[in-house]
């Protein structure tokens, strides 16, 4: 078995090679089939620096450490990819940014679809393979062999390398998962019917289009770039589906929403005129931009969930639309930015830079974040008292992460957001869309919407309140197989 090392520099030079073949010696990226090149010379000549300094670093002897495959690169090689990035793409951080553009299929690999090609190559060098190209679909042996280009587009979800009768899937490490059988759901008259009158698709971000590694999984992309063209007019009539739109539904901010989503979703979602459901139900836009619904915590709210946050030692961040405020920058407050892709919070001070109150910030909060790594102390200590304080103040209090509750304006939630939202579009959602969550904030939404699907990892309470439950869960691409079945009927 080759070492850690060894296998890292190895999978480098791979992926390196395995773009050069696509596109030539420029190192853009562009679908196969095509003659000419998506990108423009700038940004070819851009990057080369950052691929000639991976070459050197493939070439040497500098220590590369992977110590499990979830893990991300370290030292020199995560510091190329870093360049890699930050030469391809100005402004990546920011979604909204004049400099994004409308990226194609395989314009660009990102840092997370690298990782996902890493997990390949440690599992196939922990298997003891050595030719990818000796791994087939099923272990059987049926079906086509697959090159190894094939494996690298299927892991980054250009392409899905994807049987029929679907006898298997692609795990979100990037991994071969062989089904005993055939993907089958059992699917009622009843619910075919509801099936039929769907338009629009309505889903929750965490935990159900991003994997718990915050990543989106092949064949989740894959339908969601399909749900977005459906959006645009997509869809024809031969296809007979009717789907017409499709928009996030979340509890985090459009911009940390994007930004998690990544540059190709994220901008095809800020540029084609996508609605979306943000702040859990609190700041709803229609697909021209126009703000449909809005509502803020109260001050005296505020004012005493800060209390409350002193008094137990917890930590807070309070959202006013995309800026993030808090005041005390902790690690887990720091965690929202890292890990879920939220605007990094600010310290709240005054013009003359000297500390406040969130509750003297104007004009007021949509909603706040108590958050603590220990879950016991929220749900026993914290929750009850929250509760106490919403009814007393005019909110209520809900959860979509066990390290995190929520304090919003009394008589909302996201799924009176999304009712809204489907107002303003001319939706009957009891009967036209298909609602996707996995948490206790997502409940009412997936009971409320025509048909509500909830993640195989949601909690009791979303699985409780959905209409039907997947046996995948989000790192195994359960959203994009959910609309395959009720979105698209793919099935039928």
């Amino acid at each position: 078995m080759s070492s850690p090392r060894r296998s890292t520099q190895s999978l480098v030079a791979v992926v390196l090679l395995s773009a050069i073949l696509r596109e030539g010696s420029g190192f853009a990226f562009q679908s196969r089939g095509s003659a000419f090149p998506r990108w423009s010379a700038l940004t070819r000549t851009s990057t080369r620096p950052a691929v000639a300094s991976m070459f050197r670093h493939c070439a040497s002897d500098e220590d590369v450490t992977m110590s499990d495959p979830d893990d991300i690169l370290s030292g020199r090689a995560r510091e190329v990819l870093d360049q890699m990035s930050r030469s391809a793409v100005p402004n990546r951080g920011n979604p909204f940014a004049s400099t994004v553009q409308r990226l194609g299929k395989a314009d660009l690999y990102e840092e997370s679809e690298l990782m996902n090609v890493l997990s390949i190559h440690n599992e196939c060098a922990e298997l003891g393979i050595s030719d990818l190209k000796s791994i087939k679909q099923s272990p059987a042996g049926e079906g086509p062999e697959l090159s190894l280009h094939e494996l690298v587009m299927a892991s980054i979800g250009d392409e899905g390398v994807l049987l029929a009768n679907d006898t298997s899937v692609l795990t979100s490490a990037g991994a071969f998962t062989a089904r005993a059988q055939p993907l089958q759901y059992q699917i009622d008259s009843a619910m075919r019917k509801r099936i039929k009158g769907i338009r629009a698709i309505a889903s929750d971000v965490d935990g159900t289009l991003l994997s718990s590694r915050q990543t989106i999984h092949p064949r989740t992309r894959m339908a969601l770039k399909r749900a977005l063209q459906y959006s645009e007019g997509g869809s024809t009539k031969e296809e007979k589906i009717g789907i017409e739109c499709f928009f996030p539904a979340t509890g985090k901010s459009r911009r940390g929403a994007l930004d998690s989503l990544g540059i190709e979703i994220g901008s095809m979602i800020a540029e084609g005129n996508v609605p979306g459901v943000y702040l859990q139900g609190l700041y709803c836009v229609d697909g021209g931009g126009e703000v449909v619904f809005e509502k803020k915590l109260t001050v005296d709210a505020i004012a005493a969930a800060e209390e409350l946050v002193k008094e137990t030692g917890i930590s807070v961040v309070a959202y006013d639309g995309d800026d993030l405020f808090t005041t005390d920058t902790t690690d887990i407050v720091v965690h929202l930015h890292e890990h879920y892709g939220e605007p990094l919070p600010r310290l709240i001070v005054s013009a003359s830079d000297m500390a406040m109150n969130l509750s003297e910030h104007e004009p007021s909060m949509h909603k706040l974040l108590l958050m603590d790594n220990d879950v016991e102390k929220l749900r026993t200590v914290v929750r009850p008292q929250l509760e106490v304080l919403a009814a007393e103040f005019d909110a209520t209090v809900t959860q979509a992460l066990p390290t995190m509750l929520e304090l919003l304006p009394a008589g909302c939630s996201k799924a009176m957001g999304v009712t809204k939202l489907c107002s303003a579009l001319g939706l009957n959602m009891g009967e036209e869309l298909l609602a996707l969550g996995d948490a206790e904030n997502d409940a009412e939404m997936l009971n409320s919407a025509a048909v509500g699907v909830a993640m195989g990892n949601g909690c009791p309470i979303a699985k409780e309140a959905a209409d039907f439950i997947m046996n995948e869960t989000a790192d195994d691409g359960a959203a994009g197989i959910a609309m395959e079945i009720f979105a698209f009927r793919d099935f039928e």
